[in-house]
């Protein structure tokens, strides 16, 4: 796998090992050091967006959280021009990208503002400015 810089949703059975970075972050920690403009590698793995997205009361209240976050530390992410990978257990692709959830699917396109396309299969990217 070639990895561009910017978002790379992943199942995590579509992943190799060594396609995987050293670096390895929480969902909740990447979405603090992006918010309050921290330390963020420059290619770094992030686990459990899946999770956090269907443990949500609200998916889509957070899915439109997340996506406030890039959207108002878009320059910050184009200057530090990451490669994130989120590796979840599991990413459909039907008319949209999506992650399962018993409750219904949960649209990742609500975060990445329609910019999620297809790479291969169960592998979706987005480029770092969602905005525009």
């Amino acid at each position: 796998m070639n990895f561009d810089i910017g978002y790379h949703v992943v199942a995590r059975d579509a992943l190799n090992q060594e396609n995987m970075f050293d670096a390895e972050m929480s969902v909740v920690e990447f979405l603090r050091q992006v918010e309050q403009m921290g330390e963020i590698p420059y290619n770094v793995t992030v686990h459990g967006l899946d999770t956090y997205l269907q443990g949500a009361e609200s998916p889509e209240e957070l899915c439109s959280f997340i996506n406030r976050i890039f959207s108002e530390r878009v320059n910050f992410l184009l200057n530090k021009n990451p490669i994130v990978q989120f590796v979840v257990d599991d990413v459909e692709f039907w008319d949209e990208p999506v992650i399962p959830n018993d409750d219904g699917d949960i649209n990742l396109n609500m975060i990445f503002q329609g910019s999620l396309e297809p790479e291969g299969p169960s592998w979706h990217y987005s480029r770092l400015n969602i905005t525009s």
